[in-house]
């Protein structure tokens, strides 16, 4: 599936959500405290942020194969393939798991320079 058409399920998602906006150009990705949760990689990869239970219970059905960006492991973090992005009602209830996860984190300090 082509970046453009990832990018409008993942506005559909996050439009889905209260108060979450769409960050970030190149990689376009949703934060909440401080902590990102999911994203769309300029490659048009959509990865989301789940609990180390979520994760295994995704496994079953989908790959969880590490996600990996510069050369770095993003961990609790799974990639949805396009099976998933062609069935919206179901990444939209995993989407909803990403959020709520995110929900659980610690706020991080803004690094904004004043």
């Amino acid at each position: 599936m082509d970046r453009d058409a990832v990018i409008a399920i993942y506005d559909r998602l996050i439009a889905g959500h209260e108060g979450l906006a769409r960050k970030g150009k190149a990689s376009a990705y949703t934060a909440v405290n401080g902590n990102m949760f999911s994203f769309v990689g300029p490659d048009g990869e959509m990865c989301i942020r789940l609990s180390k239970d979520d994760i295994a219970t995704y496994g079953a059905d989908y790959p969880n194969d590490p996600v990996i960006r510069y050369n770095s492991v993003m961990n609790g973090y799974v990639a949805v393939p396009d099976a998933l992005l062609q069935n919206e009602l179901v990444l939209a209830d995993w989407f909803g798991k990403s959020v709520a996860f995110a929900g659980t984190l610690k706020p991080k300090p803004t690094k904004k320079k004043n």
